[in-house]
């Protein structure tokens, strides 16, 4: 009898209803990561933004005069570093197109996308957008600006128009602009430096074979202005730089902001302010968050 009161009670002991609290936690902690595999979601008002990015991709883009530790020294790679970098910064339900310019028109290369479901794609369509996608040598600089606008107005975007502002060829004479300023929201980003630099010439491969000279233009382009250049500069490069002047004109008839880009962290700044933004029911990733607070948990069982 005694040896069967024992066994009883040991059973009961036993019971495997009677767990401890680190038992529950750690189930709390697999229910959270398992509920994160259905991507719960949560909708709230909150400030985004939708930007339609337009990218000049015109040979002067490729100058090397910009000079920050860990990142490309040519103007168009480094503007496509710092918009990354940006996009990153900005809040979720926010959405970004891309578009390029050259010649005197902006061509669509990705619709407006929300930026943490498509982040893939978008970076994937901004790294390949490269100097030999461009379909014509010339650049005009407010005919794209204006074509990129009415892109913008199209998509219903804010637009960021990034630009050195090289014109080619030098044209005294601009198109007037036909629409009422700011109507499309948005800035133009100016890239590069302001002092005068050869544009290199680069094979199809990306590597360079030397440097653009007056000499390679045709002649209908070579300008009173580039001749006198030319004879200045014993080597005849074609040099370029940020023209400012030009961009902060096409800013003011247009009712766009100017800004110079000078850090990654400028175009964040920008492209997060509140000028641009939109209050729009946005659906907020809680999965993060679950996986945070399952960490946590499983933090506080192990110590």
């Amino acid at each position: 009898m005694k040896s069967a009161r024992t066994i009883i009670v040991t059973s009961q002991n036993r019971n495997p209803l009677r767990f401890g609290w680190r038992f529950w936690l750690w189930l709390l902690a697999l229910g959270l990561l398992a509920t994160t595999l259905v991507h719960p979601t949560w909708t709230l008002p909150r400030p985004v933004h939708r930007y339609l990015f337009v990218i000049d991709i015109t040979q002067s883009m490729n100058t090397r005069d910009l000079h920050l530790p860990g990142y490309p020294g040519d103007r168009l790679g480094y503007l496509k570093a710092a918009l990354e970098h940006a996009l990153l910064a900005m809040p979720c339900g926010s959405e970004a197109g891309l578009a390029v310019f050259t010649h005197k028109n902006t061509q669509m290369i990705l619709t407006p996308l929300e930026i943490c479901r498509h982040a893939p794609a978008i970076q994937d369509a901004l790294r390949s957008i490269d100097w030999r996608s461009a379909w014509a040598a010339d650049s005009h600089i407010a005919y794209g600006l204006f074509d990129a606008i009415r892109t913008a107005k199209e998509v219903e975007a804010a637009l960021v128009f990034l630009s050195d502002g090289e014109q080619m060829p030098k044209t005294l004479r601009e198109p007037g602009f036909r629409d009422n300023p700011g109507q499309v929201s948005g800035w133009i980003i100016g890239t590069g430096n302001r002092t005068l630099s050869p544009i290199p010439k680069l094979d199809m491969e990306g590597r360079m074979t030397g440097h653009w000279k007056i000499s390679d233009l045709p002649r209908q382009n070579l300008t009173t202005r580039y001749r006198s250049n030319a004879a200045t500069h014993r080597s005849g490069l074609l040099l370029s730089h940020l023209d400012e002047a030009r961009l902060r004109r096409l800013a003011g008839v247009t009712g766009l902001g100017y800004r110079r880009l000078t850090t990654p962290d400028d175009l964040r700044e920008i492209l997060t302010s509140p000028a641009t933004s939109q209050i729009r029911p946005t659906e907020i990733d809680l999965g993060p968050w679950l996986a945070g607070i399952a960490l946590g948990i499983a933090i506080i069982v192990l110590i």
